[in-house]
């Protein structure tokens, strides 16, 4: 769904979370809320602190990269989380 109303789209995401919920229960299945977390991809500017997520009234952690598939990806989509690990990692296997 396309939609540039960020409160319209955190509106739609916190009723997906809730059917989200709704499927977790039926299936009796647990969300692991510490291992829980959320990102925003965007590349222009946008005042999203205000916004939160939930599922069953706990807040779902907002953070600027999330490991996917082995792949840092962070919020505003420029490498640099994923870039510095690397180099971080492979720092460690020279010394």
């Amino acid at each position: 769904m396309y939609n540039t109303d960020v409160d319209k789209l955190f509106e739609i995401d916190n009723m997906n979370m809730s059917q989200l919920s709704d499927w977790f229960t039926v299936n009796r299945l647990n969300l692991n809320f510490d291992k829980t977390c959320y990102s925003t991809f965007h590349t222009n500017y946008v005042d999203l602190y205000k916004f939160k997520l939930y599922m069953d009234g706990k807040e779902i952690q907002r953070v600027e990269s999330c490991k996917y598939l082995g792949i840092l990806i962070d919020s505003d989509l420029k490498w640099r989380h994923h870039i510095d690990y690397k180099a971080s990692q492979i720092h460690k296997h020279i010394l």
